[in-house]
C-alpha cells in the first residue's frame, strides 16, 4: 500500500522532526551536561519539601521496629531531626518504599546520598526506556526533563524507584523470543512496581492483554509477599488507605481550573499550564486510541493507550497531587508502539512548569527556612 502525503502535512510535521533530529543528533553531550548539572543539583539542600529527610528517617527506624514501622508516626522518633516534619504522619508508601529507604540508609543515612541513588536509578531508567524502544532519543528526553532535574536530583522524590520495577515489566514483557520464559518475571516486577507507589497498577490491562495464565498469576501474588509481611504484623493496611495527615483537597492538575478552593492558590499560569498539559495528553491518546479502533487490523492497540490515559484521568482526580508525579508519565507511554506518538507524549513531559520555574527563575510556593545543610551528610 502506498501512503500519499501531502505537502502541507509534511511542512507541519517537519519541524518537529527536525527539533528531535537535532537533540538526537547531540546527545552524547547532552547527556553528559545534564549529568553533571544532575550531580551539582545533589549537592544542593532540597528546599521545597521535607519529604526525603522524613523518608531516609523513617529507613533509619526500619532497623529498630521491623515489620512494625508503619505503626509509629514520626513524633514517635523523639530526639531525631525528622521527628519536627509531620509529626502525626507515618510512612503511607507501600513496602518497597520502606524496604529501599531502609538500605539507603543501612549504607549511608545522608540526604546527599539517597538524591545520588535516585540519579542513578533515574540514568538507569534512561537506559532501559532506550533498550525497550531502541529509541535514544526518548532516553534522552526522560533524562533532561526539567520535571526529573528538580524533583528527583534536587529536591529527592523517591519516583525513579517505581519507574524502575514499571520498566524492567516491560523490558521482561517485550523479550519476545523467550516470551515463555520471562512474562512471569514481567508480572512479579508489575507486582514489585505497584508496591512502591499504586499506579503503576494502570499497566495491568495491558499486560493482561498480552499473556496472562497461571504461572502470571503465581508470580503476581508471590511479588506481594512483601506487602503480606507488613499487612500481618503492623497497621500497613490502614495506613495505606488512611493517611489524614495534610489538606485533603489541594490539587493544581484538578479537572476544574476555576475551582478555587481546590487550587489552593497556585499561580493561575501554573494551573492553565497544568490544564494545557494533562488536557492535551487526555486528548491525543482519545484521537490516537479513536483512529486504530476506526481501523479494522488494529482496534487491540486501543489497550496502548489505557494505561497513560488512566494515570491522568487519576492525577486530575486526587484529593492531593504532587508536581513531581509528572516524571511517571514515560512510563505508561512506553506501552504505546507508534514511535512518532511516543516521542510526543516524551516530549510533553519536558513542559512540567513548576520544575521549570523553580530551575529557571526561583522555588515558588512553599520554600524552607531552613534548609537541611546540616543533614546533606549524615542524619
Amino acid at each position: 500500500m502506498v501512503v500519499i502525503t501531502t505537502e502541507k502535512e509534511t511542512e507541519n510535521s517537519g519541524w518537529l522532526d527536525e527539533v528531535w533530529a537535532l537533540l538526537e543528533d547531540s546527545s552524547g553531550w547532552l547527556f553528559a551536561a545534564a549529568t553533571i548539572y544532575r550531580l551539582y543539583l545533589c549537592l544542593q539542600p532540597p528546599i521545597t519539601s521535607t519529604d526525603l529527610l522524613r523518608y531516609i528517617g523513617f529507613g533509619k527506624e526500619f532497623w529498630k521496629y521491623g515489620l512494625t514501622i508503619y505503626n509509629y508516626p514520626t513524633e514517635h522518633f523523639v530526639g531525631t531531626p525528622y521527628a519536627q516534619h509531620w509529626p502525626r504522619m507515618h510512612f503511607i508508601y507501600p513496602a518497597l518504599a520502606i524496604l529501599f529507604f531502609a538500605l539507603v540508609s543501612k549504607i549511608w543515612p545522608a540526604l546527599v546520598f539517597g538524591k545520588l541513588i535516585l540519579t542513578v536509578i533515574e540514568g538507569l531508567n534512561a537506559f532501559l526506556i532506550w533498550k525497550i524502544s531502541d529509541d535514544r532519543l526518548l532516553a534522552l528526553l526522560y533524562y533532561i526533563s526539567p520535571a526529573s532535574l528538580w524533583w528527583i536530583s534536587h529536591e529527592g522524590q523517591y519516583e525513579p524507584l517505581m519507574v524502575l520495577f514499571g520498566l524492567i515489566a516491560l523490558y521482561l514483557l517485550s523479550r519476545r523470543p523467550q516470551i515463555g520464559a520471562t512474562v512471569p518475571w514481567a508480572y512479579l516486577n508489575l507486582a514489585l512496581a505497584i508496591q512502591t507507589k499504586y499506579t503503576p497498577g494502570f499497566l495491568l490491562p495491558y499486560f493482561l492483554r498480552k499473556k496472562v495464565g497461571w504461572r502470571e498469576s503465581l508470580f503476581f501474588i508471590v511479588g506481594f509477599i512483601p506487602s503480606i509481611l507488613f499487612t500481618l504484623r503492623s497497621e500497613y493496611i490502614f495506613r495505606l488507605w488512611t493517611p489524614g495527615y495534610m489538606p485533603t483537597n489541594c490539587n493544581s492538575y484538578a479537572w476544574n481550573i476555576f475551582d478555587a478552593e481546590k487550587l489552593c492558590g497556585t499561580p493561575y499560569w501554573l494551573v492553565i499550564a497544568n490544564a494545557l498539559l494533562t488536557y492535551g495528553i487526555l486528548v491525543l491518546c482519545l484521537v490516537f486510541a479513536l483512529r486504530h479502533v476506526l481501523s479494522s487490523s488494529k482496534g487491540h492497540r486501543v489497550f496502548e493507550y489505557l494505561g497513560l490515559a488512566f494515570f491522568i484521568v487519576f492525577l486530575k482526580s486526587l484529593s492531593w497531587a504532587q508536581f513531581w508525579y509528572i516524571p511517571t508519565i514515560p512510563l505508561f507511554a512506553l506501552t504505546i508502539e507508534e514511535p512518532r506518538e511516543r516521542r510526543l507524549f516524551f516530549s510533553l513531559c519536558l513542559f512540567e512548569m513548576a520544575a521549570l520555574h523553580n530551575l529557571l527563575i526561583a522555588p515558588f510556593g512553599w520554600v524552607n527556612p531552613s534548609p537541611p545543610y546540616q543533614y546533606m551528610w549524615g542524619l
